[in-house]
């Protein structure tokens, strides 16, 4: 009985008194720490908050960009304001204004539509026209420069030339009452220029050849796939010299200057600001707050002025900020290097630039 009592312990306790006389005295005998359970239900909650926090913002500054686009200002202070209108990018006709959703350069209806809201606008005492172009359409660049005069006819309106005003985004800024530009700004360039791309002999030396159905001789004018005519080529440039003219009696009326004066200083070259202003196309050196701080002056505001953004400021007129200044650069290469060249893509038609 005695030599099977052993085996009549229950298992655990069997297991316990094996421990026991394994583990030193004094010590607990080891346990694994319990395992911790990974809370999915909280880390999900988290990611969808900060998800919704993203996808919100985005949306916000697509509207943001959407409504500075069509001119709808997005301050919302009250009192006397210093209005800003944005011309950025190369000028061209139509509703393109560099935002929403993949604009191009700024558009000639837009920005007259803002120069018209800015003149409406009770709460705006005076208007900046922020100018960041290389020139562009010269029917566009008429446009806004008419616009520019009726909104000057009722409220004061200041120029401030960015990296680049030259050309048509010299032309748009003659109307203002005063005109800034830095000192290293390219302006001037008053001319206008036509150009065609001609591939005649790259097509004869493969022997590709056109067909071309007109209903007169001068319908395909400019055609790339043969060389231009004599006759052509004066009724082009009888043309060209016509908006030329134009462009001269614009700028003359506009800063109201001898037209003979003028057209010294309108054969096609660059001035940086500087220069500008020794040859009277300018009227101060400043950058764009002292362009506002004159704005507010003109406009009886007093104490530091408030301001109210009338479209542009998206990413896409950024994007077109960013293009100007690349224009500026070869530009002011090519003022070192003394050269009279084309920084633009030819176009169909006459071009301030």
């Amino acid at each position: 009985m005695d030599e099977y009592s052993n085996y009549s312990q229950p298992s655990g306790e069997q297991n316990q008194s094996e421990q026991a006389q394994q583990t030193p005295t004094g010590q607990q005998p080891f346990s694994a720490p319990p395992r911790r359970r990974t809370n999915w239900t909280l880390i999900i909650g988290v990611g969808l908050i900060v998800l919704l926090v993203l996808i919100s913002g985005f949306f916000l500054a697509m509207m943001a960009a959407f409504f500075g686009a069509m001119g709808v200002s997005t301050n919302l202070s009250v009192g006397p304001q210093v209005g800003i209108v944005t011309v950025s990018g190369p000028i061209s006709a139509g509703d393109s204004s560099g935002a929403w959703p993949f604009g191009g350069p700024g558009g000639a209806r837009v920005t007259m539509s803002q120069l018209r809201q800015a003149a409406e606008d009770n709460s705006v005492k005076a208007v900046v026209l922020r100018i960041n172009s290389p020139g562009g359409s010269a029917a566009a660049s008429q446009a806004i420069y008419k616009e520019i005069q009726r909104l000057a006819e009722c409220k004061p309106v200041v120029a401030s030339m960015g990296d680049v005003a030259a050309s048509g985004g010299y032309y748009v800024a003659c109307p203002a009452d005063t005109i800034f530009a830095n000192p290293a700004t390219i302006t001037g360039s008053i001319g206008v220029i036509f150009e065609t791309l001609n591939f005649y002999d790259f097509m004869e030396k493969y022997g590709l050849e056109t067909e071309t159905i007109k209903s007169g001789k001068y319908k395909d004018t400019g055609s790339p796939s043969r060389p231009m005519r004599p006759d052509e080529r004066a009724l082009l440039k009888e043309m060209l010299m016509g908006v030329y003219e134009q462009f001269v009696n614009d700028v003359a009326q506009a800063r109201d200057m001898d037209k003979a004066k003028v057209k010294k200083l309108a054969d096609g070259r660059i001035y940086t600001g500087e220069q500008a202003l020794e040859a009277g196309l300018i009227d101060q050196l400043g950058n764009f707050y002292d362009a506002v701080d004159e704005a507010a002056r003109r406009g009886g505001i007093k104490g530091r002025p408030k301001l109210k953004q009338f479209g542009g400021g998206s990413p896409w007129s950024r994007f077109l900020d960013a293009t100007a200044q690349a224009v500026a650069r070869q530009m002011k290469s090519e003022l070192i290097e003394q050269l009279s060249h084309s920084l633009t893509t030819p176009q169909p038609q006459p071009q301030y630039r």
